[in-house]
């Protein structure tokens, strides 16, 4: 290799420092993500204190083409003026929380009217929202025991946190410290899109109270089995069996209705994050009365003989309706909605086109890489040493987070866009040059 990693460090010296400077007292696992000893001087979170638009700016002054985009967060850009502005009109009128604001119904009912669902509730991150969704399915359907699928993401709940499964059994493996085999007991781990998954969700229908489903994984987004949902749908309807459409990555960014709209399949529990927060911390969980009526007990009337009807478990948090998250989320949805999702589908079309010409360009030219994408939503596929792209990006000034997928926002304009694009072939190059990746087979000119 190059003079490479020298090079990059002495990019990110404060960075680096900063690191290393608080390292004893800042219990941060991402810096440590994917440690190896081979480049151990490379692994660092990026460290910025300012973001505008599709940019981020590092310590070290450097100004960086951002992927990561709050995890998915941002979809109008950073720091967007109408929502900015929403957050400061709010903050001056309050941000505390005890009483509950009075943006939450009206957020309510906002979502309720996008996505369909019948009722929604408000908790504090995605991961809050799943373990909620789980709680309330196994509570209506008086079940135990949970399905959900390999490679999914659901946030890092307890009994979601496994990537194996017993070949005999199914039952989530423990392999994580901390999260023993005890609370994955009732966990079921199966392949996501296979006849084999059906046949057992089939047979085991009796103890089974959720199926918990990326619709579109975000691990792997090129694999979109609209057919199979369609299936999972028959058959979690016929046995009492909640199923659960995790979209805190996909509601707001694949349509205004998420996936349930794009793909006409209607789910039991959706949950909800990411956009729809507009870079603020929030969870939804929205659905069917016959589930959300488990947090509260169903509707009823003043004034009347009417009472709540529903036995209900128990949630609570105590930011879940903070102010400042509320009218973001609201300003959110307005933007979305004034131009009836086509700041969505231009944002997917955009999308598309960039990794299919990127695609070409790897193909043509012999890289072993690849994009896949769903929506706004895109990941590099790099075997082997071409995982080294991330680095090289980043000595090229383009950012993308520890956990690898990329998103991009309304504020990634052509000119951007064509930036990124010769930044990412440059990476290549530069790749190529030191070793790492060997093309196969070129048919344009070097």
């Amino acid at each position: 290799m190059s003079d490479f990693p020298s090079s990059l460090t002495r990019k990110h010296i404060l960075t680096r420092k900063h690191t290393q400077d608080f390292r004893r007292v800042l219990a941060l696992n991402r810096n440590a993500a994917g440690f190896s000893r081979d480049i151990k001087n490379l692994i660092y979170t990026t460290v910025c204190d300012k973001a505008d638009g599709a940019f981020v700016y590092d310590l070290d002054g450097n100004r960086l083409t951002d992927l990561t985009m709050g995890f998915g967060s941002i979809l109008f850009g950073h720091n967007h003026a109408p929502i900015r502005q929403a957050v400061e009109d709010q903050l001056m009128k309050s941000w505390s929380v005890g009483p509950i604001s009075p943006l939450a119904g009206t957020l309510a009912q906002n979502i309720s009217a996008h996505t369909g669902n019948e009722r929604v509730a408000f908790f504090n991150s995605g991961t809050e929202a799943v373990m909620v969704a789980l709680r309330l399915a196994k509570a209506v359907t008086r079940k135990n025991y949970i399905v959900y699928f390999k490679v999914s993401y659901h946030g890092t709940h307890d009994t979601l946190l496994s990537l194996k499964s017993d070949p005999q059994s199914h039952l989530a493996r423990a392999i994580v410290p901390g999260v023993p085999q005890s609370i994955l007991n009732e966990s079921f781990l199966l392949e996501y899109g296979s006849d084999e998954s059906l046949d057992f969700i089939s047979k085991n229908k009796d103890r089974i109270a959720a199926v918990l489903v990326e619709p579109v994984q975000s691990r792997n987004p090129s694999f979109q089995p609209v057919a199979y949902l369609r299936q999972l749908r028959t058959l979690t309807e016929a046995h009492n069996i909640a199923l659960i459409f995790d979209e805190v990555i996909t509601g707001f960014r694949a349509h205004l209705g998420g996936c349930q709209a794009l793909f006409g399949i209607r789910a039991d529990l959706a949950t909800y994050g990411k956009v729809v927060g507009g870079g603020l911390p929030i969870g939804v969980v929205a659905g069917k009365s016959r589930f959300l009526d488990a947090t509260d007990g169903g509707h009823w009337n003043f004034d009347d003989e009417s009472a709540p009807l529903v036995r209900s478990t128990f949630v609570a948090g105590t930011f879940c309706h903070h102010p400042l998250a509320m009218a973001s989320a609201l300003k959110t949805l307005d933007l979305l909605q004034a131009g009836n999702g086509e700041t969505l589908t231009a944002l997917n079309h955009t999308t598309a086109a960039l990794c299919a010409r990127l695609n070409t360009e790897f193909e043509q030219r012999g890289w072993p890489l690849s994009i896949s994408n769903f929506a706004s939503l895109f990941r590099f596929n790099t075997p082997g040493r071409s995982n080294m792209i991330y680095y090289y990006l980043l000595m090229n000034d383009v950012y993308v987070w520890e956990g690898r997928n990329c998103f991009l926002s309304a504020a990634h304009t052509p000119e951007i866009l064509k930036d990124l694009e010769e930044k990412i072939l440059l990476s290549c190059l530069q790749m190529e040059a030191d070793g790492l990746i060997k093309a196969t087979s070129r048919s344009i000119p070097q």
